[in-house]
């Protein structure tokens, strides 16, 4: 059932201790019995309730039951849900252009040495407001801090020429032509980095099909050999140093005595320890061309201690030679490196074409997965730390493997050591990899996901209505056509700068793309728009039978509060507004100021709500629907935004697009304009038809082109009907990034951004499994736009550092 407002008189009932509401429709004098926790608005909970006789209030009524109650007159406020959320970014549908509506079919453009007699040429004047900031920065003027004081945070100021607020006509057509590919379902007008395959992290089981491995020293074999422990870091073996006490060095030649060791894991369910598996470790060492020192006697026990492993040494004990691989400290409570020695004599493995193209994607994809600064950034007290330095166990503070940061890494040179991946019968070798629980390649990249029909044109032949409109250039630089659609001038005298000083507003840590997560990033076919089943296993994302998502959009951040963007250098973030809201946009304080670091950027300014500035669209020999589909963008429905700028996740950059009624706007056929050309009548300046007219005419041939070929109306169309309603908002949730509740916090307590924004919980706490299985209720894929709420997951209690404020 619909919603509707109601009006009302509220009545304290002293005797009863109740409170109740008479409502205007309710002809009879009849009163109902109200809830004051659960119906009451944020205008009128925690109020008296003896004080609030006799207002006079408005009420949102559905199915027979009341909520919100709120003063009259007063703005009706949404509460979001406490357990859902929205992620930032959704998908728009990109269904193969196997049988586009008529007029939006590949194909050249006309000739551009005239005007074409039945297409339309002429201006649109357009009028653009600033519903939430707009950030238009200024990376020219930009001031990074001082790297010598421990940090290199960047500041933005605000954009502008000859002292007012500047926006390129390129910001504005880049925002259009992505808006006009979705709702015409164009061709990709960029598509490129997309060949090679992604990767995900291997299973710990998989450890069981990996082998220690060498090139050869002609580079065209594989040597499979044997791995023996090599003590390196703090546990409870001390580390193994060659002779003189220099440590050993990744890849060189060295000999080893070795000593078998028995490994006893802890069983919960019997409460003993049980039989393992056996290792080699190394007890003493020796570069290859200096003396090995005599073998020791047997090591010691370890401590035999419950739900701890025990390693026992049997003494057996061997001479053997090899070469020292070390991935550095890359994981907590990592205590060993290893020697790879040679083992029995058998035919090595060729090095294929295909095993190097696999390697070399591998180690392409670790290298993508990181920033350069998250690995040549790191700080150790006022100096920058080195890529192998250890500075803690948490994510990112670890040592990062050679691989991630030496370029030596990215082909497989004469003697690289590696893991190969066994098949199974040990005889196949399926995958080289920089160690041993690695990175492992989907089946197929994402480009091999993307219908051909979909993919960048190559040829004027195959240009779709985007390309024909806004121009197109062939991403091998062969070929490139002029497009019909021109923004500019953009006239800024109505924007309005909010100023925050020399410092600035500290934003938010904004998340990459990471389209290595499945789980967001594909679909079914045949258009990607039905999410993948939940709980698909992540050995079958990027495979054939699915289909990248369709086109990324931000949602618009609806329903906000009148104050949500005001005073924005004072810390809001732990506390909820009316609308159960927090203060995303910001990143929270710690007990010694705003966070102001590698991972977030800081502005001191940005474009105020309510703001405008008039542009004019140039368009020349468009068809009728071609003008109608951008005609449409300029008329979408009240409350419905584009999205422009910067920072779009954290709600930045939504403004409305309209037709500016104090410009002038011109548009005629070619006909026409031939004919104003050839009379030197002064009337022959004006169109003979009205231009307004005309746009109408045409957005509604657009809508009636789509309409016929999806058989329903054009707003419930897939391509209009899901930018509608990204262009709207969601409804009932906020939207912001994912992350967790503590167990211990009730399920309607709302949860407010974490401070170090740890927004990773969430995927790791999605991907929990338990006895082999995941967890009902986890392995979530990205809803689809019509029903796009998810739940916040539980995760364990976070140690928050004592500098954190607490939640509320």
């Amino acid at each position: 059932m619909a919603e509707q407002t109601r009006t009302g008189i509220l009545h304290w009932h002293e005797k009863e201790q109740e409170l109740k509401v008479a409502l205007d429709q309710d002809t009879n004098g009849r009163q109902r019995r109200l809830r004051p926790a659960h119906d009451l608005g944020p205008a009128l909970s925690g109020r008296p309730l003896a004080e609030l006789h006799g207002l006079a209030v408005e009420l949102t009524w559905s199915g027979g039951k009341m909520r919100d109650v709120r003063p009259a007159g007063a703005t009706q406020v949404r509460r979001v849900r406490a357990n859902e959320f929205v992620n930032p970014y959704t998908f728009l549908p990109a269904t193969p252009r196997t049988a586009p509506p008529q007029g939006l079919a590949d194909g050249p453009p006309p000739a551009l040495d005239r005007l074409h007699d039945d297409r339309i040429t002429g201006q649109v004047p357009v009028r653009l407001t600033a519903v939430t900031p707009l950030l238009l920065l200024d990376p020219s003027r930009a001031e990074h801090a001082d790297p010598a004081d421990g940090n290199s945070h960047t500041t933005y100021p605000v954009l502008c020429r000859n002292g007012r607020p500047h926006l390129p006509g390129t910001a504005l057509k880049g925002m259009l032509r992505a808006a006009y590919e979705a709702v015409t379902n164009s061709r990709m007008s960029v598509f490129t980095g997309h060949d090679d395959r992604l990767a995900m992290r291997m299973p710990p089981t998989e450890s069981q099909h990996m082998v220690p491995a060498r090139i050869s020293d002609d580079g065209r074999h594989i040597t499979l050999l044997h791995a023996a422990w090599l003590p390196r870091y703090p546990g409870s073996v001390p580390p193994v140093v060659h002779p003189g006490g220099r440590p050993p060095r990744h890849g060189e030649e060295a000999e080893a005595w070795v000593e078998r060791v028995r490994h006893h894991r802890w069983d919960n369910d019997t409460k003993q320890h049980k039989n393992g598996f056996d290792f080699w470790r190394v007890r003493t060492l020796a570069p290859a061309d200096h003396p090995l020192p005599e073998p020791p006697e047997r090591a010691p026990e370890g401590p035999r201690r419950d739900r701890r492993s025990w390693h026992e040494p049997t003494g057996e004990r061997k001479r053997v030679r090899g070469w020292i691989c070390i991935t550095n400290r890359n994981i907590k409570g990592k205590h060993d490196e290893r020697l790879f020695f040679t083992s029995e004599s058998t035919p090595p493995p060729r090095l294929t074409e295909t095993l190097e193209r696999q390697w070399q994607e591998t180690i392409r994809d670790y290298r993508a997965a990181h920033r350069h600064q998250d690995i040549h950034g790191r700080k150790a007290g006022s100096t920058t730390a080195k890529p192998y330095d250890y500075l803690g166990h948490e994510p990112g503070r670890t040592a990062w493997s050679p691989h991630q940061y030496e370029d030596k890494w990215l082909t497989l040179g004469p003697g690289t050591l590696c893991y190969a991946r066994m098949a199974s019968g040990g005889r196949t070798v399926q995958g080289l990899y920089p160690v041993m629980i690695a990175r492992q390649l989907f089946a197929a990249s994402p480009a091999q996901l993307l219908h051909h029909s979909l993919c960048p044109a190559t040829s004027l032949d195959e240009l779709s209505p985007a390309d024909r409109v806004f121009g197109w250039v062939h991403a091998g630089g062969r070929g490139a056509e002029r497009g019909r659609l021109r923004v500019g001038p953009v006239d800024t005298t109505g924007l309005t700068t909010a100023d925050f000083g020399p410092e600035g507003v500290p934003l938010a840590v904004l998340g990459q793309p990471k389209p290595q997560q499945g789980r967001f990033y594909l679909g079914t076919a045949p258009d990607g728009t039905t999410p993948l089943d939940d709980r698909t296993p992540k050995n079958d994302w990027y495979r054939d039978g699915q289909q990248l998502r369709g086109r990324k959009a931000y949602w618009h951040h609806r329903d906000l509060t009148e104050d949500h963007w005001t005073n924005p250098a004072e810390d809001r973030t732990q506390q909820a507004d009316a609308t159960g809201r927090f203060q995303e946009y910001r990143r929270p304080d710690t007990a010694d100021g705003p966070q102001r670091d590698t991972q977030n950027r800081s502005v001191r300014g940005w474009i105020a709500p309510g703001s405008t500035c008039t542009f004019t669209l140039t368009v020349t020999d468009l068809t009728t629907i071609e003008l109608g589909a951008l005609a449409w963008l300029l008329a979408l429905p009240e409350h419905h935004c584009h999205r422009l700028g910067f920072a779009k996740p954290l709600g930045f950059g939504s403004v409305r697009l309209d037709i500016d009624p104090d410009g002038t706007a011109d548009l005629r056929t070619g006909d026409q304009w031939r004919t104003s050309y050839r009379t030197l009548d002064p009337d022959a300046d004006r169109p003979t038809d009205d231009p307004h007219a005309l746009l109408d005419h045409a957005r509604r041939a657009f809508e009636t082109a789509l309409s016929t070929a999806y058989g329903r109306p054009a707003a419930e169309t897939p391509h209009l009907a899901a930018f509608l309603a990204v262009a709207a908002g969601p409804v009932d949730a906020a939207v912001h990034y994912p992350r967790t509740r503590d167990l211990d916090t009730a399920p309607s307590a709302r949860v407010p951004p974490d401070p170090d924004g740890n927004n990773y919980t969430w995927f790791t706490a999605n991907e929990t499994i338990e006895r082999g299985e995941v967890r009902e209720g986890r392995g979530l894929s990205l809803p689809a736009w019509d029903n796009p709420n998810l739940p916040l997951h539980t995760h364990p209690r976070k140690n928050r550092p004592a500098d954190r404020r607490p939640s509320p």
